[in-house]
């Protein structure tokens, strides 16, 4: 049987914007869980129209801070001829996201693995940024020390200039002005800043802006889900 690869939204949004019928459609063929949190994903699947008693379901808990995670337990269902969904706190598993190890002991299993469509806040700003999509690097998370974050950012801006290649990269919420500031003070007048903040929510803002521009703007990016985008 499969490993399948379900997204989850990626803040208060409607469920039939981001998620096709399909998924709740697999969901009801699923009886086993890998997740980070049970209670958040219980109610992930209540909210995309799960059919079955959650209480009937088996959660197998994938501690991102675990040293070694019991994979061949999680998987153990698939070889035993049962479906397995993997759950993303946010967006699609496995990107800027755990879950990637599960993934791999399944191919090594030899375990079908099927990834199901939902939101991506990282390819959603790169679409929406009006930067190069043929050619870009996500970064994940950039230094948290202010002085290591602009040594990375100047590399970045580098990276953008030389070879045209769109620069991506995202930080924790409550950091996000910390990044934008450092953005503001360390790079070039003529490049090229895109800021997508809560992605497929109704307070959704991706604005694309040169650093000129942008050192004109107010902007309160604080406990919001952002991702930067940086090219020339």
């Amino acid at each position: 049987m499969a490993l399948y690869l379900i997204p989850s939204p990626l803040g208060e949004s409607d469920f039939d914007r981001v998620f096709p019928v399909f998924n709740s459609q697999i969901i009801n063929e699923i009886d086993y869980y890998i997740v980070e949190d049970v209670r958040t994903e219980r109610r992930f699947l209540k909210k995309l129209g799960i059919q079955k008693p959650i209480d009937e379901l088996t959660f197998f808990h994938m501690d991102k801070h675990a040293k070694e995670l019991n994979l061949k337990e999680f998987l153990q269902p698939c070889l035993d001829g049962k479906n397995v969904g993997l759950l993303s706190e946010a967006g699609v598993p496995c990107v800027a996201d755990p879950g990637h190890q599960v993934v791999a002991e399944a191919h090594r299993l030899g375990i079908q693995v099927v990834p199901l469509v939902g939101p991506s806040s990282i390819l959603l700003a790169l679409m929406a940024s009006g930067f190069n999509g043929q050619c870009f690097a996500f970064h994940g998370y950039l230094p948290a020390e202010q002085p290591d974050r602009e040594r990375k950012l100047k590399q970045l801006e580098s990276h953008a200039v030389q070879f045209r290649q769109t620069q991506i990269f995202i930080e924790t919420p409550y950091r996000n002005n910390h990044v934008f500031n450092s953005i503001m003070k360390i790079c070039a007048p003529n490049m090229r800043l895109c800021v997508a903040a809560n992605i497929t929510c109704e307070n959704e803002m991706i604005a694309t802006k040169t650093i000129a521009q942008w050192r004109k703007t107010t902007i309160d990016l604080h406990k919001q889900p952002a991702i930067f985008l940086l090219y020339i």
